[in-house]
């Protein structure tokens, strides 16, 4: 059954990369264990925190780790970078686009679409990744790239100035709630995509203008564009 379009108007179009234009085969966990193990060895107990998203976690200790000398902070700091770059790079090996993706994002830009892709990775597993099977898009902001990370609005921002687009023209596809987080901080439609095993209702709980099984839905649902 045809869909009809839901979003007219929209001129740019932003994209997580891994677990929704990428299938995502990092150990988020073992990363976390990491970075919990490495905070320990600084005397610090990030357990309270082990909820938290890796990236948050060690921005939390190396605030905890400021009383006790900018040293020890900047040496965590760099170490916990070290491992979680480490666990990126083993699942950059085997990263492929989902199915579809590369066709989708080809006929988007095509359409006159303008495509960004921004991920919390760092850029050289990006890389390694995309080296592959490359993905039509006309600017990639890693963590690397920017100053602030979703969910903070300013990455998406960030990616729209260099496209010289605006948020209230733009839609944010991802799926992880921080995505529609930052898509909503910018005044953007929102997206949500439902990686396997993920519960509808976490998703739902952000609540995404739309919330799709498979990102290669979302062409259907697109208006003219402005």
């Amino acid at each position: 059954m045809e869909h009809q379009p839901l979003f007219a108007g929209i001129r740019a179009i932003l994209f997580d990369l891994d677990g929704t234009l990428v299938e995502s085969c990092i150990d988020f966990d073992e990363m976390k264990r990491r970075v919990l193990a490495l905070a320990a060895q600084y005397g610090v107990d990030a357990t309270p925190w082990s909820a938290w998203p890796t990236l948050e976690i060690v921005a939390h200790t190396v605030r905890a780790l400021g009383g006790n000398g900018a040293g020890d902070a900047a040496r965590f700091a760099s170490c916990a970078n070290q491992a979680i770059i480490a666990v990126e790079m083993d699942a950059a090996a085997d990263a492929a686009p989902a199915p579809g993706v590369p066709e989708m994002l080809r006929a988007l830009d095509a359409q006159g679409y303008a495509v960004g892709i921004v991920t919390r990775n760092c850029r050289a597993a990006v890389e390694r990744a995309l080296a592959r099977v490359p993905l039509m898009c006309r600017v990639l902001l890693t963590r690397d790239d920017v100053a602030h990370v979703k969910p903070d609005p300013r990455h998406l921002t960030d990616a729209l100035e260099a496209m010289a687009m605006s948020g209230q023209r733009a839609l944010m596809c991802g799926d992880h709630p921080m995505d529609i987080a930052a898509g909503r901080g910018i005044g953007a439609v929102t997206v949500g995509v439902l990686r396997p095993g993920m519960a509808r209702a976490a998703m739902a709980e952000a609540r995404p203008d739309l919330l799709l099984e498979r990102v290669t839905e979302l062409p259907q649902h697109l208006g003219p564009r402005a």
